[in-house]
């Protein structure tokens, strides 16, 4: 099953209205629209959007601990989350970001393998700088 039009415009809503985050709405609507493909199942999809907000509102508000960067992404960071938060789950999400002033600039977010290496397609789109 896929996710519907309406879910998916509701998750890009949610995740632009996190406070003290700043990102370019391509770059929002495709991190969006990839976790609905690794997550067709709306249930799920769902879960992905509520922990990529958390994960955002956390970073924004300092609250995590981050992993630094190297090479082409040198200067970001990368926050690693859960998309169901259990015990045993493993972190496969990641947002990718860097302080710039009061806000968090975030480069992305997403699966960390699929659809690609979510490190490779953020080197890879330029429009993300």
């Amino acid at each position: 099953m896929a996710v519907s039009s309406d879910l998916i415009r509701a998750a890009i809503v949610q995740v632009a209205g996190v406070e003290g985050i700043s990102m370019s709405h391509e770059a929002l609507m495709e991190d969006v629209v990839l976790l609905a493909k690794v997550w067709p199942d709306e249930e799920d999809f769902a879960a992905a959007v509520a922990s990529s907000v958390r994960a955002l509102s956390q970073v924004a508000a300092s609250r995590v601990t981050p992993v630094p960067l190297e090479a082409d992404l040198a200067g970001w960071w990368s926050h690693h989350y859960q998309l169901r938060r259990s015990q045993g789950e493993s972190a496969v999400l990641r947002v990718v970001f860097r302080r710039n002033g009061n806000l968090v600039e975030i480069k992305g977010f997403g699966h960390r393998f699929k659809p690609a290496s979510i490190y490779h397609r953020l080197v890879v789109d330029e429009h993300r700088d």
